[in-house]
Formats: C-alpha cells, sequence, structure tokens
C-alpha cells in the first residue's frame, strides 16, 4: 500500500533521535516566530494603510520590510533540517543565527521582540547540539543530506523565478488600475484632455480614450518584420545545419551571428535612421520600422532553428537518402519538419525581442507618442506614414502627459508627485496590453509546437 504524504511526513520523524527532535524543533519554532512576526506585520500594515493608488510607496515599504522579516523563517527552518539530520551545518549556522540576532538586538532596539526570540532559541539550540557532539565524539556530514539541501535549493530557485515573473505582472497591473477599462483596450484615440483631468484628480470630460491603435501598430510592424526575419533566419540555420562543412568560414559565420544578437538597439536604431531615414528618404514608416527590427529577430530564428536541426537524428535523414531523396527533399521534408517546434521557440524569442523593442521604432517607425490610424487604411503602407505603437507610447507616455497637464486646471491640493504617478499609471497600462499580447503568443506557440510533437510522434 503505497504510504500517504501524511504518513511519510510522520515516518520521517520516528526514525530520528529525540536529541536531534528537540534541537531542530527549537530552530523550526524560531522559524514559526520569523513568519508569525513578518505576517503580523505585513497585515497590520496593509490594513492600516486602507488602500489608495498614492499610499503605493508606503504598500511597497511596508511589503520589503515584511519579506525581510519572513526570509529568517527559510534559513530557520534549513537549519532544523540539518540538525534533525546531524549535519553539521546545522550547529554551525545555530551559532552563526544566534550572533546574527544578538547584533541586530543591539543595532536597533526596534528589532527586539523579532530577535530575543530566535536568539535565545538557536543559542539553546547549538548548545544541545555542541554538547551532544563532544560527547558523542562524531561528526557526521552526509553525501544524501547535502544532496538533498541542493535539491530543495534548486527547486526554491524555481519558486523564486517564478514569483518574480508574478509579482512583476502583478505590480503593473495594480499601478495601472487607473487608467485599466474595456474602453482603453478597444478604443483607438487616447484623450489627452481628459488622462491630464486624471492625473489632477479631475472628473474626464466624456471619455478618456484607449490605445488599441498602439496594438495595431506594434503588431503589424512584428508581422512585417517577421516576414523578413523568419525566411531569411531559417534558410540560414538551414545552410549552416545541413550544406555547410565545418571549418574557420563557418565559425566567423556564426561569430558575426552571435555578435549581431549582442548588438546594442542604438547602433541598429542609428544604421537603420541613417539607412532609410536619410539617404533612402523614407523617413518614419512601417518599412523602416520592420527591417530595422528584423535585424535584432534575425540572430535568434537563426541560432535556434540551427541547433533544432542539429538535433534531429542522424538515422531520420539515413533512411531519407535511402529511400532516393535529394539533399533538398531530405532537408525540407524531414529536417525543417523534425525541427519545427524547436524552430517555433527561436521565432517566439525574435517576436519577444521585436514586440518589446523601443528604440529601434521610437527612431524608424514613430517619432511621436501617436494614437490613432491613418484615416484611410492604405496610408498605413506609405514611405512617410508616421504611426503608433506600444513601446514608444510607454516610453514617451509621462512627458507627454505632464507637458498635456499644464492646460488643465489644477485641483486644489493636488500634488506634483500625484501627477506623476498617475502619468506613470497610463505607461503602466500600456504596458499591460503588451504582457497580454505577449502571454496570447506564448500560449498560441506552445499549443502549436505541443501538437506538432505529439503528431510527429504519432499519438
Amino acid at each position: 500500500m503505497k504510504l500517504t504524504a501524511l504518513t511519510q511526513f510522520l515516518s520521517y520523524f520516528k526514525r530520528k533521535k529525540k536529541e536531534n527532535l528537540l534541537t531542530g524543533s527549537l530552530l523550526l519554532i524560531a522559524a514559526f516566530v520569523s513568519l508569525a512576526l513578518g505576517s503580523i506585520h505585513l497585515i497590520n500594515g496593509l490594513y492600516s494603510l486602507k488602500f489608495s493608488i498614492f499610499t503605493v510607496d508606503d504598500y511597497r515599504s511596508v511589503t520589503i520590510f515584511s519579506i525581510l522579516m519572513l526570509l529568517p523563517s527559510l534559513i530557520l527552518a534549513a537549519t532544523a533540517y540539518f540538525l534533525w539530520e546531524e549535519h553539521s551545518l546545522g550547529w554551525k549556522l545555530s551559532i552563526a543565527i544566534f550572533i546574527s540576532a544578538i547584533l541586530l538586538s543591539l543595532a536597533n532596539s526596534a528589532f527586539l521582540y523579532f530577535s530575543i526570540p530566535i536568539a535565545s532559541l538557536s543559542g539553546i539550540a547549538a548548545f544541545l547540539e555542541t554538547q551532544k557532539l563532544r560527547r558523542g565524539n562524531k561528526k557526521i556530514d552526509s553525501a544524501i543530506v547535502m544532496e538533498n539541501t541542493i535539491k530543495i535549493a534548486l527547486q526554491l530557485s524555481i519558486l523564486i523565478a517564478i514569483g518574480i515573473v508574478i509579482a512583476l505582472a502583478i505590480f503593473v497591473v495594480v499601478i495601472a488600475t487607473p487608467f485599466l477599462s474595456l474602453q482603453f483596450f478597444t478604443s483607438m484615440n487616447l484623450n489627452w484632455n481628459n488622462v491630464s483631468r486624471v492625473c489632477y484628480g479631475l472628473q474626464p470630460i466624456g471619455a478618456v480614450g484607449g490605445v488599441l491603435s498602439c496594438t495595431i501598430g506594434s503588431l503589424l510592424v512584428v508581422t512585417f518584420c517577421e516576414f523578413i526575419a523568419v525566411p531569411i533566419g531559417i534558410a540560414a540555420a538551414l545552410y549552416l545545419a545541413d550544406y555547410s562543412t565545418q571549418g574557420r568560414v563557418l565559425g566567423t559565420i556564426r561569430f558575426f551571428i552571435e555578435a549581431l544578437a549582442g548588438a546594442p538597439s542604438i547602433i541598429i536604431a542609428l544604421v537603420g535612421v541613417t539607412i532609410f531615414g536619410l539617404v533612402l528618404k523614407w523617413e518614419w514608416s512601417l518599412y523602416s520600422g520592420a527591417i530595422a527590427l528584423s535585424f535584432m529577430a534575425l540572430p535568434w530564428n537563426i541560432r535556434v532553428a540551427e541547433e533544432a536541426m542539429r538535433q534531429v537524428p542522424p538515422s531520420y535523414k539515413e533512411a531519407s537518402f535511402a529511400l532516393g531523396a535529394t539533399q533538398w527533399q531530405t532537408a525540407r521534408l524531414v529536417t525543417l519538419y523534425a525541427a519545427m517546434p524547436g524552430i517555433i521557440t527561436g521565432i517566439l524569442l525574435g517576436i519577444g525581442v521585436a514586440l518589446g523593442e523601443t528604440l529601434v521604432l521610437t527612431w524608424n517607425y514613430t517619432g511621436a507618442t501617436l494614437t490613432g490610424l491613418p484615416k484611410q487604411w492604405w496610408h498605413i503602407f506609405s514611405l512617410r506614414q508616421e504611426l503608433p505603437a506600444l513601446t514608444p507610447f510607454i516610453f514617451q507616455v509621462p512627458g507627454n502627459t505632464i507637458a498635456a497637464s499644464h492646460a488643465v486646471a489644477v485641483l486644489p491640493g493636488a500634488s506634483i508627485t500625484h501627477v506623476n504617478f498617475l502619468s506613470y499609471s497610463l505607461a503602466m497600462a500600456a504596458g499591460t496590453v503588451l504582457l497580454i499580447i505577449y502571454l496570447i503568443l506564448c500560449i498560441g506557440a506552445l499549443l502549436l509546437r505541443n501538437y506538432l510533437s505529439k503528431r510527429m510522434k504519432g499519438s
């Protein structure tokens, strides 16, 4: 009969000695003290502040301080585990925690209620453990304990990475709340006068508007960018993977591809505005932005696609050649098809780079914070038609909002700090749109990749 999680948990402690359980439990109690005090501080702080968009700085301070109080609970819990396992790190960390807690209480008396309980419990645990080791004259450093510790640390790093992404998304959405609405996603034009009124605490006169035109502009330029980067990238990757021979020339080609991937965006923006703006006289246009942006997406498409093609088992190609297929037929029908999940990943990375680029678009695609497309839709494809996009809008919107605010009567008592904050809220709202677009693209690419993988496996 398979043991349940609770049974396994209890059986773990039944196998331990009473002395180990005692010393480890002292540190575990200290961990709960740290956890409880940090949680109480966080709850009290959030409750006393009463949510207001102008108290975000206070919320951030309370949250960071509470997290600093919660973090020691992880160290204390890990030390408790070492003590249960008779690992030498247990008593060493117990002594270090005892000294740190004493120093913390001496440095600031406000931390006494936090540090004294932890210092007392960790000090007692360290004393009992060292006395036990002296009596038994043993010092155990189990390789299994260290292996389990590394495993827990790696799992914790994954949770931290996921937590950072989730926290970032929540932070952006919370800051953007003054401007988030269905209209913000569906309206083509933004009423700057009403935006300024919102920033100064006044009621808007009519609709505030939205950034749908910026969304369309970003998707349009990224689509044209990928129309250029994907065919060239896949063709170059296919040559490097199947047609080229290893040598100095191939190494040089790869070096320049890597150099292009790491090239600063300011250089690509300068090259784009010089060639397309000054030499060809295209000015700000869809073609200038898409071609300049393709320089940034191209190396990702090449490198990831090449690696995916090199992972195709040689037996697939050998079977194709055995059936009489030419090299081109093998490359087109076998290599490309088998490497398609990896190629999709490379395309997604290229789209992410292009979608989040700001400077290249500001200099080659849109020179000002526009919200609105041309009345005649075919003007989009003009060589001198400036179009809106999300990332330049996000970059330029705070200054544009504050500049437009001079025409609005200031609400008595309104703080310029609040005006600045709400101007950044508008930028965060546009950032929320950008995050949603990229999330949808990631989900779509993941579903397509999984579908192709299952189809190749015959399931």
